[in-house]
């Protein structure tokens, strides 16, 4: 590489970095210096016409229908009200597990990832509904949030996956492969999480360890004492129309409540949309891209049903502020698509990637060693970056070297997901647990992020046993292609 595009591939990153530094939208970074380079490098001919033809066939692409496709099902199930059905249900399944709440709160949350895809929409949901349920029952508002940060990485791996989907793109592998490889590996790691809850609540991790702490777990007690007491009095009175059929108070707070058919249909309704997603796929009835859709229609019709009683205005209304909030979500990625475009192909134009790759190869570094080394880099990057970004940015850079040596895509595509999760909730500014930190006012970033650090060893562990064992990974795509 001569010096000249040495210079300009720094000047680009220092763009880069000096405008994701100083808060510049993410997009715009990537954009504004891949434009910059490219003008150093071959002129402003050249620059503005290959920002225009990228712009597009960035964007063109048919497979790229499945985001929006997964995002609307996602924004549909949110506003259906999915979220608190599965966590109710999650609490009743656990209630008597040590640390129960702790461990329905990753149930709900891997559940409601399957709909969602999302992991930030999965903490600012679940987290609004479990945290102060926890906190209630002596949990520590900190840690108790950090469970939500934690559970909802898991939407990285569960399909459907908005992250899997562009890693497929980016790399040309199957999405549909893709997508069922994260299945195994998600639900493994879902089950870590809940082993791990129960082994640190035994150990006291959960209980309160500051003044403040102890303050709020005592203020929710005496306020559940009052309730209590006023059902108590109410009753002996004869009043309340609730009172009246003889039901008894509620043994334990809001969340052991007594189910309902509608929760129950929650569950169902979520079921439905991932046998959808999943099923579909796997049996060759739809392909990715119209399971996505099928799926979204389907979410559709789940809110409507459940809004319906609220009168038509109510229905046109959710309807509108549904596709509104979809519209930003998509309008997001696909700026971030188009900005790492153009970066990418700036990359492409200096001859830095194939640069990387062979010099990797003639390294004759073993294909485990540049794994991890790139799996610790998507972490340390996932500190700092939201993890659309990431993608956008490294995957041009790796994924030359580790498809030269022969790796299997899916599988390390499935890593390549697993350390992007982690870095969801890694200081000093993993998203995760800064959407935890904004859920109550008694918890804060800093705390979380003490009580995420131990659950760190549960992700070394899920990420040694899919290296060691790929077929966790490879078992259901390779299914899907021999029943094919």
């Amino acid at each position: 590489m001569s010096p000249e595009i040495v210079t300009v591939a720094f000047t680009a990153f220092v763009i880069l970095i000096g405008m994701i530094l100083v808060a510049q939208p993410i997009w715009l970074s990537l954009a504004v210096s891949g434009a910059v380079g490219l003008f150093l490098l071959d002129g402003a001919g050249v620059a503005t016409s290959a920002i225009g033809s990228t712009a597009y066939t960035s964007t063109s692409k048919y497979a790229l229908v499945i985001v929006p496709m997964f995002v609307l099902m996602g924004v549909f199930a949110h506003r259906a009200g999915l979220a608190i059905d599965v966590f109710a249900l999650a609490e009743r399944a656990t209630r008597k597990l040590p640390g129960g709440l702790g461990v329905a709160t990753i149930l709900a949350c891997g559940g409601f990832s399957a709909v969602t895809g999302s992991s930030v929409a999965t903490v600012a949901t679940i987290g609004r509904i479990s945290v102060d349920q926890m906190t209630k029952h002596g949990y520590r508002a900190n840690a108790a949030a950090a469970l939500v940060a934690l559970g909802a990485t898991l939407g990285v791996l569960i399909p459907p996956s908005v992250l899997m989907v562009i890693f497929a793109i980016l790399t040309g592998q199957s999405i549909g492969h893709l997508l069922l490889a994260g299945l195994v590996p998600g639900l493994l790691t879902m089950l870590a999480y809940m082993i791990a809850v129960i082994i640190f609540y035994k150990r006291g991790f959960f209980t309160p360890r500051t003044a403040q702490e102890l303050a709020l777990v005592e203020q929710h007690s005496a306020a559940v004492g009052k309730r209590l007491a006023g059902v108590s009095v109410a009753r002996s009175t004869g009043a309340g129309a609730n009172d009246a059929m003889g039901d008894p108070p509620p043994a334990r707070i809001e969340g052991s409540q007594r189910l309902t058919v509608r929760n129950y249909m929650g569950a169902v309704y979520v079921l439905l949309l991932f046998v959808t997603v999943i099923g579909g796929m796997y049996s060759g009835i739809f392909t990715s891209t119209e399971a996505g859709a099928v799926a979204a229609g389907i979410a559709l019709l789940v809110l409507v049903v459940r809004i319906s009683k609220s009168g038509v205005r109510e229905v046109f209304g959710s309807l509108k502020r549904a596709f509104i909030e979809a519209a930003s979500v998509n309008s997001m990625i696909f700026a971030l698509l188009f900005g790492g475009a153009i970066f990418a192909f700036f990359l492409l134009k200096t001859g830095l990637p194939s640069l990387v790759a062979e010099s990797v190869i003639d390294a004759n570094l073993p294909p485990l060693v540049v794994i991890i080394v790139s799996l610790i880099m998507l972490i340390i990057l996932g500190a700092f970056l939201d993890e659309v970004s990431i993608l956008l940015i490294v995957v041009p850079l790796l994924w030359p070297v580790i498809d030269q040596m022969g790796v299997d895509g899916i599988w390390y595509g499935v890593l390549a997901m697993k350390a992007t999760a982690i870095g969801l909730v890694a200081p000093p500014v993993g998203i995760n647990v800064f959407v935890a930190s904004g859920i109550s006012k008694h918890v804060s970033a800093e705390r979380i992020y003490q009580a995420v650090l131990p659950f760190f060893i549960v992700e070394l562990v899920v990420i040694v046993l899919l290296i060691l064992f790929p077929g966790i990974a490879t078992f259901l795509p390779n299914l899907m292609l021999s029943a094919g």
